[in-house]
C-alpha cells in the first residue's frame, strides 16, 4: 500500500476510534470523522464507503497485530493447547476496554461484530486445521471454527459488560478448559452402551 495512502487511513481509522469513545456510533457522521482527521469528505470515499466499513477495516488492522502475537506463542502447537494464546486475547480487550465496550455493548454494531466473528473465524480455522494433521474432526472444521469464534465473543462481551471480574489469565484458563473439554463434566456424560 502507498505510503499516502496507508497515511490517509490511519487518520481516518484514528479519527473514527476516538469519536466512537466519545459519542454513540450512530450519531457520527462521516463529516464528524473528516473533520477529525482534518481531511475532506472526497477524501473519505476515495477510501471507504461507509463508517461502518472504516470501523471494521481499522479493527482488522488491531487483529492483525494481535494475530501475530498468538502465532508466536503457538510455534509448534495447535491453539487448543496454548492457553497463553487465549490470555493475550483477554488482555489485548483489556487495553482497549473502552473502545471494544463500545463496539460489543448494547449497542453494539451488527456489521461490525459479524467482521470480528468472521475474522477469529478465519483465523481458527487455519490453527485447526494445522493442528489437526490426519485427524478427523467429529465437526466439519468450519463449524469447530465458528464455535470458537462465536464463543470467544461471546465471553468477551459478557467479560467487558461485568466489568472484568477476572484477570485475562484467569479469562484464558476457563476459555481454554471449554475448548477443551466442553460444558458439561465428564462425570455426567453417559458413556456408550
Amino acid at each position: 500500500m502507498d505510503r499516502r495512502v496507508k497515511r490517509t487511513r490511519n487518520l481516518l481509522a484514528q479519527a473514527l476510534l476516538d469519536l466512537v469513545q466519545e459519542k454513540k456510533f450512530e450519531q457520527i457522521t462521516i463529516q464528524d470523522v473528516t473533520d477529525r482527521a482534518d481531511l475532506n469528505r472526497a477524501t473519505f470515499y476515495l477510501h471507504y464507503g461507509s463508517k461502518e466499513e472504516l470501523l471494521a477495516d481499522s479493527l482488522e488492522g488491531h487483529f492483525d497485530a494481535l494475530v501475530a502475537q498468538i502465532t508466536a506463542v503457538t510455534v509448534n502447537k495447535p491453539i487448543w493447547e496454548t492457553p497463553e494464546a487465549d490470555e493475550l486475547i483477554f488482555s489485548h480487550v483489556a487495553e482497549n476496554a473502552d473502545l471494544y465496550r463500545v463496539l460489543l455493548g448494547e449497542n453494539g454494531l451488527g456489521y461490525v461484530i459479524n467482521r470480528i466473528i468472521d475474522y477469529i473465524t478465519q483465523y481458527s480455522e487455519i490453527q485447526i486445521r494445522a493442528g489437526l494433521g490426519t485427524a478427523v474432526p467429529h465437526v466439519p472444521v468450519e463449524i469447530l471454527a465458528r464455535h470458537i469464534a462465536g464463543s470467544l465473543y461471546a465471553l468477551i462481551t459478557w467479560w467487558l459488560t461485568n466489568d472484568m471480574p477476572y484477570t485475562p489469565r484467569q479469562m484464558s484458563e476457563m476459555t481454554h478448559r471449554l475448548c477443551l473439554t466442553g460444558t458439561v463434566p465428564t462425570s455426567l456424560i453417559a458413556s456408550p452402551a
